[in-house]
């Protein structure tokens, strides 16, 4: 048991025995292959590693050039895909190349519309209303309107202490008998757009052996009178 021990002790680390534990003396070695041998033999270990490093980088290059390839491939046809989604805009918007110019007129035709209509009147409305507060008996006969037109300024009132307006409508009244023409005046300025509603003359006429009044009175219109029914529309 001892002996194995001590063998097993005396081996080196690289399998090789130690002879100088065994008591045997150590030779000096000496390597007989010639220098050329050893210088070949150097060279081609050296050959080797250059071979590799330069496969290396003949590959690393080819795999750079590989990949170089398909980024410029796919930025090509990126590039490709996106002229012809610019050519299909450019065609999409020609179809509507006359919108700003159809929008445009119609905003002009709408401004016209709205300077053009600015004092417009609905007459039949006020028509009915002059008629339907005259006294009984009393029938309208002449009616005649002073009222500016779209670029033209309001007629002023024509008596100082009047409210602001922008025209007036004067009209006359037949009756068999004179009414009473202040309450007559206060239902003319009781008429939305109607103010400070006068009483201008009286003449008594005969026609026919047929003997009336006509009665000439006139009321001041304000802008409440003006329909404005575009007004809204412009503002859209």
């Amino acid at each position: 048991m001892s002996t194995k021990k001590s063998m097993t002790t005396l081996a080196a680390a690289d399998g090789r025995v130690d002879v100088v534990g065994l008591g045997i003396a150590r030779f000096p070695q000496v390597n007989l292959l010639p220098p050329e041998i050893r210088a070949s033999r150097v060279l081609g270990r050296a050959k080797m590693r250059l071979a590799a490093a330069l496969l290396f980088v003949v590959v690393l290059a080819a795999a750079g050039f590989v990949g170089s390839a398909l980024i410029e491939r796919s930025a090509a046809n990126e590039l490709v895909a996106k002229q012809v989604e610019v050519q299909r805009l450019v065609a999409e918007q020609a179809k509507y190349a006359e919108v700003p110019r159809v929008k445009a007129q119609i905003a002009s035709t709408q401004l016209a519309r709205q300077l053009g209509m600015s004092t417009e009147v609905l007459w039949k409305g006020y028509l009915g209303a002059i008629q339907a507060v005259a006294p009984a008996g009393v029938t309208i006969t002449e009616l005649s309107t002073q009222l500016p037109g779209p670029v033209q300024p309001g007629t002023p009132a024509a008596a100082p202490l009047d409210a602001l307006s922008v025209g007036s409508i004067s009209f006359v009244g037949q009756a068999r008998t004179l009414p009473d023409l202040s309450t007559w005046m206060e239902a003319l300025n009781a008429i939305p757009g109607f103010a400070d509603a006068t009483f201008n003359t009286s003449e008594l006429t005969e026609d026919n052996g047929v003997v009336y009044y006509n009665i000439a009175s006139t009321v001041q219109v304000n802008e409440t009178a003006f329909a404005s029914r575009f007004v809204a529309e412009a503002g859209k």
